[in-house]
């Protein structure tokens, strides 16, 4: 890895394990982006150029520039805009299914059983 190379970079421009799906989405400056844009609302989001103003339901703002990861399936999310100069670019990965979950599996051997 380079010095100018992260963990976003692998994870977002690098090859993807089994299961999982890879979605660049621009949005114009000025414009809001659907939350179902892409199934943006099950991804983890990175900011790969522009500006991104994300709201909360409770109506509380931030600003993410690039470079900037997002749980977005673990916000609660309203409302995500372009409020930069430019187009924002945003790279979403997440399971290529959807119905994936966070639980482990538990199996015969495994730790915490006998």
């Amino acid at each position: 890895m380079t010095p100018h190379e992260g963990a976003g970079d692998t994870l977002f421009r690098g090859p993807l394990p089994a299961g999982f799906s890879r979605r660049v989405v621009e949005v114009a400056p000025g414009l809001e982006l659907a939350l179902d844009s892409g199934g943006l609302t099950k991804a983890i989001v990175i900011v790969e150029q522009g500006e991104l103003e994300l709201e909360c339901r409770t109506g509380t703002c931030r600003r993410f520039a690039p470079g900037s990861m997002l749980p977005i399936a673990r916000l609660p999310v309203a409302h995500l805009r372009s409020v930069g100069p430019g187009p924002l670019v945003l790279v979403a990965v997440s399971r290529a299914g959807g119905d994936g979950t966070d639980e482990f599996q538990r199996d015969l051997g495994s730790y915490g059983h006998d």
